[in-house]
């Protein structure tokens, strides 16, 4: 229990009415310091004999380095409470928020860098109704905030026509069924009739022509920029198969997930989200279809004997071209070896 700047002031008051007690009689004794030690008895009572909040987290979406999410809390509490909530991996790490008279509490983060990151720990301090006596309560509960690799769209995809072309492409004519919208995949095969009914986006699944799976594997080299690296690729290469009715099978240093199916995005996302930095047996390296490697900051992506960075795959690595000039393929490089 602690007392705040405005109980401070009290205890001093408190002092001083005895010092002027001791000089001037009882009757300045009376007059400043009982109202002073009833008001701080009152506090102290009230702080005591209140019970320890109860604390409920709403659970936190998904979401991709730059996306906003809001923290939800409900405090149940008969008096003033002001929380402390830390998180990490989010901007801003600490938050500080007074508790409402009905005891929710919201708050919004960025999320800043790919992985799971803990929600927690929280703390509540209660304060007694005059704003002199507190007391903090410490909650060491956490709960988990993934945050996905983000997946940027290939525009230069000539490396993968070899591969999309002996796994089977998507039969556009023969429709499957329809599902629910996860994050990462083309607006293009939206359902928008469906979607408006449903007010949620819903999207068609056609037909595949082939039953095989392309074998991604993705390793880093160094630390956590890398690795993040890696994600971001290997999540965009797999979201581009995807997209075109192949299924995947994919190893990153820390798992690996047997053949996936398309409609599986989520679990393929969650997946990435927790990669970590490392290697990866070189047996996998051999066999894979597509090999990608986070290194020096950047990603690097091998397709049999091409090899290329992973943003000549991308907008964002491709110059600009002038009007009329003609598209420029990205560079593939003749291999060796793996390095």
């Amino acid at each position: 229990m602690n007392l705040t700047r405005r109980g401070v002031v009290v205890v001093a008051t408190a002092i001083a009415g005895v010092l002027l007690g001791t000089s001037f009689g009882a009757r300045s004794l009376d007059v400043v310091v009982v109202p002073a030690l009833a008001v701080l008895a009152f506090a102290i009572g009230q702080v005591t004999l209140t019970d320890r909040p109860a604390v409920d987290r709403t659970s936190t979406e998904p979401g991709v380095a730059g996306d906003t999410r809001t923290i939800g809390l409900r405090i149940e509490t008969n008096v003033r409470a002001t929380i402390t909530d830390r998180i990490d991996g989010v901007s801003p790490a600490t938050i500080e928020e007074h508790v409402s008279d009905d005891g929710a509490v919201e708050y919004d983060v960025t999320l800043t860098q790919r992985g799971i990151h803990s929600v927690g720990p929280l703390s509540v301090t209660v304060c007694d109704p005059l704003g002199l006596v507190t007391e903090r309560y410490q909650y060491t509960d956490f709960e988990p905030l993934l945050v996905y690799p983000d997946i940027r769209r290939l525009t230069a995809t000539e490396m993968f026509t070899s591969l999309t072309e002996a796994h089977g492409a998507i039969e556009r004519q023969e429709f499957q069924r329809l599902r629910e919208y996860t994050p990462g995949e083309s607006l293009r095969n939206v359902h928008w009739k469906t979607s408006a009914k449903q007010q949620q986006l819903f999207v068609i699944e056609h037909m595949r022509s082939g039953e095989t799976s392309v074998s991604v594997v993705a390793e880093s080299i160094g630390g956590e920029t890398n690795a993040d690296e890696m994600a971001r690729a290997a999540a965009s290469i797999v979201c581009f198969l995807f997209e075109r009715g192949i299924n995947v099978e994919l190893t990153v240093p820390n798992g690996h997930l047997e053949r996936t199916e398309i409609d599986s995005r989520q679990s393929v996302l969650e997946f990435l989200a927790r990669a970590t930095p490392g290697r990866v047996p070189t047996a996998r390296i051999e066999s894979a279809d597509v090999y990608v490697r986070g290194e020096r900051g950047r990603a690097i992506v091998e397709i049999e004997d091409n090899r290329v960075s992973f943003d000549q795959l991308t907008d964002h690595g491709r110059p600009k071209r002038r009007p009329n000039e003609p598209a420029v393929p990205a560079v593939n490089t003749k291999l060796e070896g793996n390095p």
